[in-house]
């Protein structure tokens, strides 16, 4: 019996103790986030706690390399005329999406952990979830690599070429969304289905079966995750215009401050969206829910 049977059927299993709560839903996109949003409601406080511990290091690390490069390694930028890589505050600014995107890759196992238990009708804890995300820790360092390389290098050019990058991205934007969207599943099977590197061939040949839904949802993951993120973080600006309140000297601490509850907020929402459309691929290619409901009547497969 292989790994996706053995997950069917331990899955079915619990299925005849706690009744699942997922549902197809007709709507692959908006339904995704309508699940994720509702998931979110019912348990912040374990989605929100779980992906705050696993941001602390990034928090930490991008608030290190501020200080050393600004404060110790400034004179560097006049010393290489900041061209290229060797910038210093190019090199700071890197750094930080780098670490930002693989702290998002935990903290999306991290909630694809949770949302799977918590569909199939069980009450996972934060300790359960973040056990089962550190344990994968070096499986999921390899399929970041394998998946993002490609993601680094344009976030190089982005950084380092900003105008040319500015000027290609008409034609930059598109294929990423083609190359985010052949492997977004990657998380939620390896966490699911516990495949190792397979994961990633298992993703692609997942997302092919409903690749349009699969790109027009990573377009709108885009669109509301960065609104929803740019209204939260310039919620300082928004209230010293109203001229009520103003932060002074402080209103670039409270500037940072509210910039990392906005990622504490759309990274997991977009992370539950991604795991909440997983299955949903699962319900519409492969009948998860139909094989459940048959594990539920008549015992699990052998």
């Amino acid at each position: 019996m292989t790994r996706v049977s053995q997950w069917e059927a331990s899955a079915g299993a619990a299925a005849s103790v706690a009744r699942p709560r997922l549902r197809r839903s007709e709507r692959l996109i908006l339904g995704s986030f309508d699940g994720a949003a509702h998931a979110l409601q019912q348990r912040a406080r374990l989605v929100l706690l779980g992906a705050g511990a696993l941001m602390l290091p990034m928090m930490a690390l991008n608030l290190l390399a501020s200080v050393l490069a600004f404060n110790s390694f400034g004179s560097l930028d006049t010393l290489f005329a900041d061209r290229g890589y060797v910038g210093v505050e190019n090199g700071t600014v890197f750094l930080a999406i780098v670490v930002q995107s693989f702290t998002a890759h935990l903290i999306g196992a991290y909630v694809a952990t949770f949302l799977v238990r918590h569909q199939l009708g069980r009450e996972p804890t934060i300790g359960e979830c973040l056990g089962a995300t550190l344990r994968r820790l070096p499986m999921l360092l390899l399929t970041w690599l394998f998946t993002h390389w490609w993601a680094v290098l344009i976030a190089l050019l982005a950084v380092n070429a900003p105008t040319a990058f500015a000027g290609l991205s008409f034609f930059i934007l598109p294929v990423v969304a083609m190359f985010t969207a052949m492997v977004l599943p990657v998380v939620p099977v390896l966490m699911a289905e516990r495949l190792g590197l397979r994961s990633i061939p298992r993703a692609v040949r997942l997302a092919r079966t409903r690749f349009g839904a699969v790109y027009g949802f990573v377009f709108a993951c885009a669109i509301i995750s960065g609104s929803l993120f740019f209204f939260i973080a310039e919620l300082p600006y928004l209230l010293e215009r109203t001229g009520l309140v103003t932060f002074g000297s402080v209103g670039y601490l409270v500037q940072g401050v509210t910039m990392q509850l906005a990622l504490l907020i759309v990274l997991p929402l977009s992370a539950l969206a991604t795991a909440q459309l997983y299955l949903q691929l699962r319900v519409h290619a492969e009948g998860i829910d139909i094989s459940m409901a048959a594990d539920r009547a008549f015992g699990p497969r052998s």
